[in-house]
């Protein structure tokens, strides 16, 4: 399994973002999860400002490389949405990155999220490279947190520059946080931390 994430940032600013973000929660996961290969999306926003250089990120699991041939293709033909889609996409995003990762270890259903408010914070850690029996041990350990819903390792393949492992965790809360820094003594500045970005009874929710 691989994972397509796109880091990227908005020339919206404040309810003019709210109300792009709405629309791309409702309207990117069914354009998407109808190409071949592609198996889950998910949606996140820096929460506090600690998310890193981008503020928002778009990850779609997908089975293998070549998904990415499929999604090229669907996008091109401008079919079911995806000409309109692209359009507003291009009039809204300033600076963006991409890069491919390819899972290691961890559960394959990280995506599946929980209904309603819950399970809506993600802690993304960087790993060690080259150091995947460590990496094993130290996800073996998180998946044992308190507040810990999920959790998964990763390695880039594609556009990472210098880019290590990595392991994804959703949290139940904010307050998970805590559980996770005393478990693991490598929690050292390099966390980044996300709200999930959902549609909750019609109406947008950030999880943080």
């Amino acid at each position: 399994m691989y994972s397509y994430v796109l880091e990227f940032e908005l020339a919206q600013r404040g309810e003019e973002a709210k109300e792009y973000l709405a629309d791309a929660v409702r309207s990117w996961p069914n354009l998407w999860e109808k190409i071949p290969g592609v198996t889950r999306t998910l949606m996140l926003c820096s929460a506090f400002g600690l998310g890193g250089t981008f503020t928002y990120a778009w990850r779609v699991d997908m089975n293998t490389l070549g998904t990415l041939s499929r999604i090229d293709q669907v996008m091109k033909s401008g079919e079911g949405g995806w000409r309109e889609t692209r359009q507003e996409w291009f009039k809204a995003r300033t600076a963006r990155r991409g890069h491919m990762l390819r899972h290691l270890v961890g559960n394959e259903d990280h995506l599946r999220g929980e209904d309603g408010t819950d399970g809506a914070i993600h802690l993304i850690l960087n790993g060690q490279s080259g150091a995947s029996t460590r990496l094993e041990d130290r996800l073996k350990t998180l998946q044992g947190v308190s507040g810990v819903v999920s959790a998964q390792a990763l390695r880039p393949v594609l556009g990472s520059d210098d880019m290590g492992e990595q392991i994804w965790l959703r949290l139940e809360g904010l307050e998970s946080l805590d559980s996770v820094a005393a478990s693991d003594n490598q929690l050292t500045g390099d966390g980044r931390v996300f709200g999930e970005v959902r549609e909750v009874d019609g109406a947008l929710f950030v999880g943080a």
